[in-house]
């Protein structure tokens, strides 16, 4: 097969491992490489699953040095890089941008905020949450918030930004702090009407409203591979790193796009077909 001269390269944050996906300009995989995600779960917590931030990222980084090795593609004929993950998945920051404290999807330990909020405001709470946001309380970031308020004071305090993983990702690449809206929406704290934040909501939930970082759209410029990602990953220093999204939307994009069918099982599921 004649080598091409420029491949974009997508990095999966799924619920269950990461993996690192090469393709051709056309849209044709050409190869990849994936690893399990190590989960944390505190048996002291009930529901909890904490998501090992330094582990994950070293796995991360070697889907994508084995992808390229696999594939034997240099890593200057990589044109870009994007991340998708999973939706309700969130990574906490300090001041200095320094990733602190990170939960799965599934993470399940604020059902008694969720029942707290719930009656916030004669009960309505939830409800204008979900007039705006689009979404509900349970698996949303808000009582998780107000868990490591109640519960964690020393990380909700010094919590200074929040985004999603494939955020986290772009951020480990690039050193940039951005949320993009199709993930960013499962947080409950996501007007979908503007697709910007309400910061109005964490007001209501007495929680700290200063922590929403900046919006950008999927297929935006994030930023470049970094010196000290190029080092970890084999990337080239440069390398620009792209906005992404949830996983699944960029499936139903692909789908479209090529007028193929898809899948996916979740807690839910759905089929996609185009054509």
């Amino acid at each position: 097969m004649k080598r091409k001269s420029a491949y974009l390269m997508a990095l999966d944050a799924g619920t269950g491992s990461i993996r690192a996906v090469i393709f051709d300009l056309e849209g044709n995989q050409i190869g990849s490489a994936q690893y399990e995600w190590t989960h944390l779960s505190d048996p002291n917590i009930p529901g909890s699953m904490e998501f090992d931030l330094t582990h994950n990222w070293h796995l991360a980084c070697q889907s994508i040095s084995t992808v390229l090795e696999k594939t034997q593609i240099p890593p200057e004929q990589i044109a870009a890089i994007s991340t998708c993950s999973m939706r309700e998945g969130i990574v906490l920051y300090d001041e200095n941008k320094r990733p602190i404290w990170a939960c799965g999807n599934v993470d399940a330990r604020s059902t008694a905020e969720v029942n707290e909020l719930k009656a916030l405001y004669n009960h309505t709470f939830e409800e204008t949450l979900y007039h705006i946001s689009g979404q509900t309380l349970a698996l949303s970031a808000v009582p998780r918030l107000l868990w490591l308020a109640h519960h964690r004071s020393d990380i909700y305090r010094s919590t200074s930004a929040i985004t999603m993983i494939s955020d986290w990702l772009g951020f480990m690449l690039s050193g940039e702090l951005a949320v993009e809206p199709s993930n960013a929406g499962t947080t409950g704290m996501l007007d979908l009407q503007t697709r910007q934040w309400s910061p109005a909501l964490l007001d209501m939930a007495g929680l700290n409203s200063a922590i929403l970082p900046e919006v950008k759209e999927t297929g935006t410029i994030l930023g470049q591979i970094t010196k000290e990602a190029a080092k970890m990953t084999g990337l080239k220093v440069g390398t620009p790193v792209v906005v992404g999204g949830w996983r699944c939307s960029a499936r139903l994009f692909r789908a479209r796009h090529y007028r193929t069918c898809t899948s996916s099982y979740y807690w839910w599921n759905f089929l996609a077909t185009s054509g």
